[in-house]
């Protein structure tokens, strides 16, 4: 899940203390941060040493300032070297709280092979960050193999240990999970660096996912008092929110909508405030939200939610084809399901507001060679899902009237549809096929 854009503290190869990073002039403590789920608002980020408290238009400046001591540093001192090195680093944790994954992995692309040859903190950093970029492009278990090596490297340590857990609890090992997570709490009562509420949040998590949400929710709840109580607010960092957002869907699976809204909206708040209206945390929040306000009823109220949703997951570098199709077919849903009463103008209207969004996921599906066998790496071909993106955007574009724009989306679902081997595809083939054969007709 990422946390705000903060420092990070790394545990020294050799007897696994914190060590400090040293710069001629402007030394900074590093500190391991919490990996969390993505889909939960939970994801790998770094905390600063000053509070961990955190706003949008700081890490902004935070970024463009880090980016500039880099650059300066390649400029002056060249790449091969240790200040130049430590620069990048903290750009790359930067990026990495942000979400920014492609510029992450552009940058340690450059240094990791030096890091490497260095060995001890720079690699374990190194390891380290792009474990946590793994993480949030939903490569669980290359991440996985990562926190397993820095482990061998540094020891054990509560932070790690915490990473660990909420990755093996992202694969569904939850006994490994489980595990780790109690020897991550264990560790934090001896003495070694952590956090009580991410762990609580994931022992909680685990019990969701086991499906006991009603065990879950008093510890998921105290995951949530923990972090209000460590930062004696209630809005000071997206920690808060990330836990406002475990305990919301947890009441949503019980059927308590009035809290999971509740909860949700604070969550939507606290992220915009945090890390800005285009993280993809507050894309995940307002997707959740939208998805209660319909459980509801309140289409209204959850229609302009879903579709900001949309636009920010159609953007971020961890496109997420399974997300993408949720979206879109709760979109589709508002106005097809439920016994909506919305006249013929009005579903126009609103559906054609949704073309440019469209238009923007054929655009990342093309860009990423999703569509094909072989994608653009770290993306993997789930043609059944790209096909269902389709057929559902080639529907959504029919509600809007503009009957030749959605052609050529049916056509492709079609043909991605045809290509899936191992699933009885037949009823999907047929219905767009059917639209086919109506917009042909009207067309006439």
């Amino acid at each position: 899940d990422a946390k705000d854009a903060e420092d990070v503290k790394v545990a020294d190869a050799k007897d696994a203390e914190d060590v400090k990073v040293a710069d001629a002039k402007d030394a900074e403590d590093v500190k391991v941060a919490d990996a969390k789920d993505a889909e939960d608002g939970m994801s790998s980020g770094e905390e600063r040493a000053s509070g961990d408290e955190s706003d949008a238009e700081e890490e902004d400046s935070r970024e463009q300032d880090y980016k500039r001591k880099y650059q300066e540093a390649v400029k002056k001192l060249g790449l091969d070297h240790d200040k130049t090195l430590m620069k990048a680093l903290r750009l790359v944790s930067c990026y990495i709280g942000r979400y920014k994954l492609n510029d992450t992995n552009e940058v340690l692309d450059e240094i990791m092979s030096l890091c490497k040859s260095r060995g001890g903190k720079f690699y374990i950093k190194a390891i380290q960050s792009r474990a946590f970029c793994y993480f949030k492009q939903y490569r669980f278990k290359e991440a996985l193999e990562l926190f397993h090596e820095q482990a061998n490297l540094v020891g054990p340590s509560s932070a790690l240990y915490e990473n660990m857990a909420h990755t093996y609890n992202s694969i569904g090992d939850y006994d490994n999970a489980a595990s780790y997570f109690s020897k991550a709490m264990e560790l934090l009562g001896q003495g070694s660096y952590g956090k009580k509420g991410g762990i609580l949040l994931g022992l909680g998590l685990v019990k969701e996912r086991q499906g006991n949400p009603r065990e879950a929710l008093p510890i998921l709840q105290e995951a949530l008092d923990s972090y209000k109580a460590e930062y004696k607010s209630e809005d000071a960092t997206s920690l808060i929110a990330k836990a406002h957002m475990s305990v919301g869907q947890c009441h949503e699976l019980l059927g308590e909508l009035k809290e999971a809204q509740s909860h949700i909206r604070d969550a939507v708040s606290i992220f915009r405030k945090t890390v800005g209206d285009s993280s993809p945390l507050t894309a995940n929040a307002l997707g959740v939200l939208g998805r209660i306000l319909v459980a509801q009823d309140r289409r209204e109220e959850a229609e302009p939610l879903l579709l900001e949703a949309l636009e920010l997951e159609a953007c971020k570098d961890a496109f997420h084809p399974d997300t993408v199709w949720r979206l879109l077919n709760q979109l589709k849903e508002l106005w097809t399901e439920g016994g909506s009463n919305i006249g013929i103008a009005a579903l126009n209207s609103k559906c054609r507001r949704y073309v440019p969004v469209i238009e923007r996921c054929d655009v990342r599906i093309c860009e990423l060679k999703l569509d094909q066998a072989t994608p653009v790496a770290p993306f993997k071909a789930d043609l059944g899902t790209i096909a269902v993106i389709y057929k559902t955007a080639g529907e959504l574009v029919m509600l809007a009237g503009l009957y030749e724009q959605a052609k050529p989306l049916l056509r492709k679902a079609l043909s991605l549809l045809e290509r899936i081997p191992d699933f009885d595809c037949s009823v999907l083939i047929q219905s767009c096929v059917s639209s086919l054969r109506f917009l042909e007709d009207v067309a006439r």
